[in-house]
Parts: structure tokens; C-alpha cells; sequence
């Protein structure tokens, strides 16, 4: 079978390797369609410090298929928590001890879902959800589970900084959570776009909740200077390891903020997150930009389109 193998910072190859021999429990998935996301560019360019194994690794994590074995269309999520190490027991099944390694391999013909993420995070597509929606499933989950970071309260004005694919589901979960929520930064397409899904463009000066969404230091820094005394600031847009973050101590303690950090999923936003996308609040579909094949991944990821939120891969 056809899969791209990630070699190194800008070295993303289409080569013809096996198809997937599955052990007990394991599922083996034909991808109809695997969508590209900024943590994967973001790897393109520079590598990962936990998405990837070995090197050369598979590699992309957002998809919908054909499971092989019974002809259900399936998504998963790209990891599975065991319930048994100290943080599943105490509630954070996000930080399992066992989450490593993540799931990749969805830009290739067959991506094989291992026994442990299939028993707890592959579900069935509903009928009438198209495949290139379904395949959002993994960055919906940890929007939501953002937003849940959020403790938003109804009425509550929620900025989010960002309005790129992750910014703008961030928006519909905050505005589904019952904020009136604020869209800040972007290009004016981007930031009219988020009124689709539940948000309107400002400035987001004196927020309750800031969620940052661009993952970049001038993010970082703007998401604290924007927030209301005593309001709450969650960094949900990753940075790379060793960067920091310089904090004006008088707004952090005589103002008491709050300061959270959001990362990744649980099983139970993995399906919530299906039933969102399943249940039309907004149009899903207006996130994917554009469509191509395995052999024009990496050149879009090097030569990204100047309107590209997310791409279609069709094998």
C-alpha cells in the first residue's frame, strides 16, 4: 500500500511499504479521507517532542474509514487512556502514564488502530455524516475538552485568539457551553467565518475566559493582558519545549487570575465530540478548504494556500 513516512523536518516521503497485519483486537481501517491539522504542520516543519515514534514514522492522526473486517464506516482517536495508572484514577485520563504512543498513520490506504485505542475510542459514523466531518472527531474532543478546562458560565463572554480550524471549534464549544463569545486576531474572512459558529469579532478586552488558540508567544502574552481581573486564561494552542512565558506577577496575584493549561482528550469528549459534529449546530464542512491526494501533502505543508484551514486527503 501507498503511505507518507515522516523522516525528519521537511522530509515527508510517499513510499510503498505493507499493509497493516492486525494482532487479536486490533482494527485494520481503508481511509476514506485523513485531514490535515496545524500539529501536523507544525511537525512538518520542525518535529514533535510526543506525536511521533521511531523515525521514519507514520504519520497523520485525523481520519474516517472503512473497517475492514465488518464494512463499518469508523473514526478513532489517535489514543486511548488504560484506567488504571494514578492520573485515570484520579479523573485526568488525558495524562495517562500509558497514553504514548499516539496513533499515526492516517495519510496511507490502511491505517491499522491498535486493540487498546479500538476498544475504547473507535465508533461507529452515524448514517448521513459525511466522512470528511466524521474525520474531525480527534480536535473537536480536545476543543471540547478545553472548553470543560474552561468552567464557562452562562452569560459569560469568552474570547478566543485565533480563528483558525481549532480556534473556530473552540468557538462553537464555548458558545455551546453558553458564552457570548468573541473571536479575536486573523484575517477578516477567518473572523466572519466565526460568526458561523457562534462567535462574533472583537477585540475580547476584558473577557471572563480567554482561550488562547494560536500557540504562539504574542498569543500567550495578549491572552493574559486581555483577561478581567479576576478572569480565567486557558493555553490551549501548544508551543515548543523550552519556550517561556514572562507574567506580570501584580495582574496574576492582586488581580487573581486563574491560569490553565488544556491538552488533548477523554473518551467521553471523543463522543460528545461525534455527537456535535453528527448534530449539524454548525457547518463542519466549511472548515475544509481544499482536497488532495497523498502525493501533494507535503508540498501543501511547505507551500501552504494562503485559505487553507484544513485539506482533504484522499488516498
Amino acid at each position: 500500500m501507498r503511505a507518507l513516512l515522516f523522516y525528519g523536518p521537511g522530509d515527508l516521503r510517499l513510499e510503498e511499504v505493507p499493509e497493516p497485519e492486525p494482532e487479536a483486537g486490533d482494527v485494520v481501517v481503508q481511509v476514506e479521507v485523513a485531514l490535515t491539522d496545524g500539529t501536523d504542520a507544525k511537525t512538518f516543519e520542525r518535529g514533535h517532542p510526543i506525536l511521533l515514534g521511531e523515525l521514519p514514522s507514520p504519520f497523520g492522526h485525523e481520519f474516517c474509514g472503512v473497517d475492514v473486517s465488518s464494512g463499518r464506516r469508523v473514526v478513532a482517536a489517535n489514543s486511548a487512556p488504560c484506567g488504571r495508572c494514578p492520573p485515570c484514577r484520579r479523573g485526568q485520563e488525558e495524562l495517562c502514564a500509558n497514553l504514548y504512543p499516539l496513533l499515526n498513520g492516517a495519510y496511507a490506504e490502511y491505517v491499522l488502530v491498535p486493540a487498546h485505542i479500538a476498544e475504547r475510542n473507535l465508533l461507529q459514523v452515524p448514517a448521513g455524516l459525511t466522512s470528511e466531518v466524521a474525520a474531525m472527531i480527534e480536535p473537536l474532543a480536545c476543543c471540547l475538552h478545553g472548553v470543560e478546562r474552561a468552567r464557562i458560565e452562562g452569560g459569560q463572554t469568552v474570547a478566543v485568539l485565533g480563528p483558525g480550524p481549532i480556534g473556530l471549534m473552540l468557538c462553537a464549544a464555548a458558545k455551546d457551553a453558553g458564552a457570548n463569545v468573541v473571536v479575536v486576531g486573523g484575517r477578516e474572512e477567518r473572523r466572519e467565518l466565526a460568526r458561523e459558529f457562534g462567535a462574533i469579532p472583537g477585540d475580547g478586552q476584558g473577557a471572563d475566559v480567554v482561550i488562547e488558540a494560536a500557540g504562539t508567544e504574542q498569543s500567550w502574552t495578549d491572552a493574559i493582558e486581555l483577561v478581567r481581573a479576576g478572569g480565567s486564561v486557558v493555553f490551549f494552542g501548544g508551543r515548543e519545549r523550552g519556550s517561556e512565558l514572562a507574567v506580570d506577577t501584580y495582574r496574576l496575584h492582586y488581580e487573581e487570575l486563574t491560569v490553565l493549561a488544556s491538552f488533548h482528550h477523554t473518551p467521553r469528549t471523543v463522543r460528545a465530540a461525534l455527537a456535535f459534529l453528527g448534530s449539524g449546530a454548525h457547518p463542519w464542512e466549511r472548515l475544509i478548504t481544499h482536497q488532495i491526494g497523498l502525493d501533494e501533502v507535503a508540498e501543501l505543508f511547505e507551500h501552504p494556500p494562503s485559505d487553507l484551514l484544513k485539506a482533504a486527503v484522499i488516498p
